[in-house]
């Protein structure tokens, strides 16, 4: 992370998102075809993150080999979620006006697609847990990582742009809603994947964690080293969240995507 390496993969993210706009942004496809084309995406970033890694683990006896997917690589992320989204906007019943379900998915990846991504390009937590900092251009998750997130950002700019979704402050509030309802069931799922010893039946260690969302670890490597210190960290996530996507949604409100008060039906 902050390395020479990573700066480029940064360089090279800013140009794809740039050039995918600006070509958005000229030929004015429907949404549906850019989460046609997203969905192709997440399905060969997914395809290339399983099989560059997994790994072959062997046996407590040593007699065979297992294939094996360590739990980090599980789909349970805020971008990884992401992707059930998009499949489901594009493949679900119904037009993406005329669904309420995708209105309310597409409503919830604008924001989180826009924040989000960003935050992973910036903050790629592959440099600590799966590659080295040498293997930035030589081992296939990288490219997955960046790529894939660049994509995420495009498309998450773009679904107000298409003018398709509609969006109010009404929609904000769900949306924060939802975003703080999947990230408090992460700690039930971090904590289900951890891989912690008991001495007599008390918990002394936890030899390993999980970090969906980040709510358990920061993602800079500071210590949390008390459980006051995690609830301040938990904190300042929340209001993070809550002025980014604020932000984000008021260049919206002068937008043919910003539906009115009194009109609001979603």
């Amino acid at each position: 992370m902050f390395s020479i390496q990573h700066f480029i993969w940064v360089f090279i993210s800013l140009a794809l998102i740039a050039a995918g706009l600006i070509a958005l942004k000229k030929k004015k496809p429907t949404l549906k075809q850019v989460l046609t084309t997203a969905s192709i995406a997440c399905a060969a970033s997914e395809l290339i993150k399983v099989f560059s890694c997994l790994e072959l683990v062997p046996s407590a006896d040593g007699s065979i080999l297992y294939p094996y997917l360590e739990l980090q690589h599980l789909p349970l992320h805020l971008c990884s979620i992401q992707i059930l989204l998009i499949f489901y906007c594009r493949f679900g019943r119904g037009t993406i006006a005329e669904s309420r379900g995708k209105q309310i998915a597409l409503q919830f990846m604008y924001p989180t697609c826009a924040v989000g991504a960003p935050f992973a390009i910036a903050l790629p937590s592959i440099f600590n847990t799966t590659i080295t900092v040498s293997q930035a251009f030589t081992h296939p998750i990288a490219y997955q990582t960046f790529l894939f997130h660049s994509m995420l950002i495009i498309l998450g700019i773009y679904i107000p742009m298409s003018g398709e979704v509609k969006f109010s402050w009404k929609t904000y509030g769900k949306t924060m809603g939802f975003l703080w309802l999947v990230t408090f069931v992460q700690i039930y799922l971090n904590s289900l994947f951890a891989n912690v010893e008991y001495l007599n039946g008390k918990l002394v260690s936890v030899n390993y964690v999980t970090n969906f969302f980040f709510v358990f670890r920061t993602p800079i490597g500071v210590a949390l080293n008390t459980k006051l210190a995690w609830f301040i960290y938990l904190m300042i996530l929340v209001a993070l969240a809550f002025v980014l996507i604020w932000l984000l949604y008021l260049p919206l409100r002068r937008t043919r995507c910003w539906e009115k008060a009194g009109r609001d039906s979603q």
